[in-house]
């Protein structure tokens, strides 16, 4: 009540402000215009628009005032950077609240995974508001380290700062009415959540009954026509421009349209040096505008329209509004000059959380032996192939009779990494064009098992059983390890500052090219190569996994 008071009496003029940003050139993204006013703060809350006096006060004549960035669906875990790494990086920046789904740590560590993100996030001036993942495990054709159910989500979506159901990528159980799913959707619209969508090139009749369960986004469209659809049936589109999913120039027409119901976002795709040397969702506001998007509009789609959709109290400049004021030199080009975010100024943010020793301590993988990695017999193989930029592979046939770097057949191997099964998958990829050596990571969607590509038994073996010493990470051996970054923060996250994370990184891909891999990402490639909810070949824990049948087959063609 007093706070409330407090907040009247500052909005009157009759107490002054605890901040006032003075002579600023407000840009209204509501309604599209520009006020030059002053903004004054009270606590963490925006009082008034007009002419203020504070106790302190910021000269901001000459600049661009903008709400501060909001990015609408992303997986933070994705940079390899602690959420107070991560915030260190992007909200001076200008970004200051974001969407996650805490999809990745929810495999290794479930519930528990999540509650420490939260926990984190309450540290920094970075607004983190989560999402229940709904699809954990993604499939039954691996180990993962948890389960999220119905019953589940239904408290932690009672839990702080968590605002809905994240995107729900089994659209195939949500057409056919599989029960589970359908009770996580139900239970998310009881509590007047939002419910995030995931269904890439789903069309027609398909996606009405997707849409009819109440999913209200996608993020996956790749061409105009079906954004345009979707748009047309009332979903929001989430356009995705990250450093390898790029869709803002396919959809760049439905961009410029302006509409409320569209969004920049970034998918968690941002690599620790774009992060650094380019920025985050200023960039993408950036790109949009470089594009031909008017920058207003650009605006809205990192501010105003994600905060409705997912009702934060952020997104415009205007009374009762979470104080994030991003001041501008150039508006075109975002040119930060000084962030507020929850009515502070923003200056160097620090390390103030310790995770617990459970979460350093999640790979309970057992050492591989040469003869545990060995592929017995010989024959027609079926072949993973990687195609460069997709997460989606090819099958070849072939005699093999183990690794043969001449016709660029290596070996891939998945290790079970939560519960100490002992299970290992084996298969035969062609793609990443080793000559020798192996890399493993503890990187592996969705699961997050190990996952290693390798010239040789031995050096496969070398470079897991590195990855088990580091509690995760990614690993590079030529006969002896050559290069390593360590992901101990369930084997996803580094707890080190994000310039040496970028340095180790650097050398694990200098040492890959070594080896002879061509690939422009390959440990992004690596990554996917475990996931066997997309086609159409890959290897999980229990085997090689035909995606389009969905099961385990044999390596060799009977």
């Amino acid at each position: 009540m007093e706070e409330l008071r407090r907040l009247i009496e500052v909005a009157l003029g009759k107490r002054k402000a605890d901040l006032v940003i003075k002579n600023a050139e407000i840009v209204n993204v509501l309604t599209e215009e520009f006020v030059k006013a002053d903004i004054a703060v009270c606590g963490d809350k925006i009082a008034g628009i007009g002419n203020y006096e504070g106790i302190k006060e910021i000269d901001a004549n000459g600049l661009y005032a903008v709400p501060g960035l909001i990015d609408g669906h992303t997986h933070l875990e994705m940079s390899m950077l602690t959420i107070t790494e991560f915030a260190r990086l992007v909200v001076p920046k200008g970004n200051t609240s974001v969407v996650a789904d805490p999809h990745e740590i929810a495999n290794v560590l479930g519930r528990e995974g999540i509650r420490v993100m939260i926990e984190e996030a309450k540290t920094t001036p970075l607004k983190v508001f989560f999402e229940v993942p709904s699809c954990v495990p993604s499939s039954p054709l691996e180990t993962s380290g948890a389960v999220i159910n119905a019953d589940d989500v239904a408290e932690i979506l009672e839990w702080e700062n968590v605002i809905g159901l994240a995107e729900v990528m089994n659209y195939p159980g949500v057409i056919n009415g599989d029960e589970e799913v359908l009770k996580k959707i139900i239970v998310a619209k009881s509590k007047g959540k939002v419910v995030d969508g995931h269904c890439p090139m789903l069309r027609g009749r398909d996606l009405n009954a997707y849409i009819s369960t109440g999913i209200q986004s996608d993020h996956e469209c790749i061409d105009e026509d079906e954004a345009m659809e979707k748009l047309r049936l009332g979903m929001r589109v989430m356009i995705r421009e990250g450093s390898v999913a790029r869709n803002l120039k396919s959809l760049l027409s439905v961009a410029k349209l302006g509409n409320r119901f569209t969004m920049l976002v970034t998918d968690g795709d941002r690599t620790v040096r774009d992060l650094i040397e380019k920025g985050y969702l200023d960039y993408c506001y950036r790109r949009a505008v470089e594009e031909g998007v008017d920058p207003i509009k650009a605006l809205q789609m990192c501010t105003i329209n994600p905060a409705e959709y997912f009702g934060i109290n952020a997104g415009l400049i205007a009374p009762s509004r979470i104080a994030d004021v991003v001041l501008l030199r150039n508006l075109e080009k975002f040119e930060v000059e000084k962030v507020v975010a929850n009515g502070e100024i923003v200056g160097e943010i620090e390390k103030r959380f310790s995770y617990p020793e459970f979460v350093k301590r999640s790979v309970k993988a057992k050492y591989l032996k040469p003869e545990d990695v060995k592929i017995e017999g010989k024959g027609v193989a079926r072949i993973i192939r990687v195609v460069e930029g997709e997460i989606v592979t090819e099958e070849e046939r072939e005699f093999v009779e183990g690794i043969d770097v001449d016709r660029d057949i290596l070996k891939i191997v998945v290790v079970e990494r939560h519960r100490g099964t002992g299970n290992v998958g084996k298969a035969y990829i062609r793609g990443f064009g080793l000559k020798r050596g192996a890399i493993a990571q503890t990187i592996a969607h969705d699961a997050h098992n190990i996952v290693c590509v390798g010239a040789s038994d031995e050096d496969i073996c070398k470079a897991v059983n590195r990855v088990i010493d580091l509690q995760g990470g990614i690993v590079v051996v030529d006969g002896e390890v050559k290069a390593e970054l360590q992901l101990n923060i369930a084997g996803l996250m580094s707890e080190e500052r994000a310039e040496v994370v970028m340095e180790k990184l650097n050398r694990i891909h200098e040492e890959i090219r070594k080896l002879g891999c061509k690939l422009k990402s390959p440990i992004l490639a690596l990554s996917f190569m475990a996931l066997p909810v997309i086609p159409k070949l890959k290897v999980t824990d229990l085997g090689l996994v035909d995606v389009g049948e969905f099961r385990v087959v044999d390596v060799f063609v009977s």
